[in-house]
């Protein structure tokens, strides 16, 4: 018997890191720049004097395009089928690597006709997240 607590653990962080891998992937896209060309490079913030990685504009500005565009569409989602065909033709769109138990679950969650929703706000939630950097 599954612990239905995993279940819903697992269904939220696979829910993420698909949006996680797809906004990434985009925004390299759109901008030209990849992440780990500044990931590791450093300013202090004269704000609040932490220091947090040096963001380059162009890259900033092309995430938060990624995240608003999927966001909106997301939003305008009123329908179990527009929105697999949204998720499974956009954020699915860019290479993920999914164990097939992983994949299962995600499947019978964004096909369900109860659960889709959950995935539909899982997907605004985290897409919310990665807007800023």
């Amino acid at each position: 018997m599954t612990n239905v607590s995993s279940v819903e653990n697992n269904i939220t962080e696979r829910v993420y890191k698909l949006v996680q891998a797809y906004v990434f992937r985009k925004t390299e896209s759109k901008s030209g720049i990849k992440w780990d060309d500044f990931k590791n490079r450093k300013v202090k913030d004269p704000n609040t004097n932490r220091e947090r990685i040096d963001v380059p504009q162009r890259y900033r500005e092309a995430r938060e395009k990624v995240c608003m565009d999927a966001f909106l569409r997301f939003r305008a989602c009123h329908a179990k089928e527009d929105f697999v065909s949204y998720f499974t033709g956009t954020i699915c769109s860019v290479p993920h690597y999914l164990p097939e138990a992983e994949y299962q679950t995600v499947a019978d969650t964004i096909l369900s006709d109860v659960r889709w929703e959950e995935v539909k706000a899982l997907a605004m939630l985290a897409l919310s997240s990665f807007s800023r950097v």
